[in-house]
Formats: C-alpha cells, sequence, structure tokens
C-alpha cells in the first residue's frame, strides 16, 4: 500500500463505501490495484491503497465531480504517500 488518508464523511461510512465500490469498478480501478476502507466509528474513516498511477489519481481527485461529493456529504480529508521501512 502506498497512500493513505484519514478523514472524516458527515454522510457516514455506508455512504462512502458505496461511493468507492462504485468508483474502484469504474475509473479509480484503472489506477488503484487494492484498497482498504476501515470505519472508525463517528464518521471517522482511513483508507489505504496501492495505486500504480498517481496522474490518473489526481485527474480523478480533482474532477469537479468528485469535489462535489466531497462537499455534498462533508468529507474532510487528507491524503499522504507511503514508502515501505526498509531494516
Amino acid at each position: 500500500m502506498n497512500v493513505f488518508m484519514h478523514g472524516k464523511v458527515e454522510a457516514g461510512f455506508e455512504a462512502l463505501k458505496a461511493k468507492m465500490a462504485t468508483d474502484m469498478a469504474g475509473p479509480a480501478g484503472e489506477f488503484c490495484s487494492e484498497y482498504r476502507l476501515a470505519d472508525l466509528g463517528d464518521g471517522e474513516v482511513m483508507f489505504c491503497a496501492n495505486v500504480t498511477n498517481f496522474e490518473k489519481m489526481g485527474a480523478f481527485m480533482s474532477n469537479p465531480a468528485e469535489v462535489q461529493w466531497d462537499k455534498d456529504n462533508g468529507a474532510v480529508y487528507k491524503v499522504y504517500t507511503l514508502e515501505e521501512m526498509q531494516g
């Protein structure tokens, strides 16, 4: 996994889970080979993914429809890239 997201979705975990399932079956499946989504309770979520094309991911996340979904559902999050620690 090389991407980590942590945030809050006011619409709740199930709304995000349904959206992600649709996205991964469509355009996000083109740049994400696997992912895990966790419900931390009270709208707080964590997401880890193996992203194979960061350019496509950036274009997807900045798409006006995606930005609007975040606004409509109270989704606020931070996204981080990860590197495996050697040793």
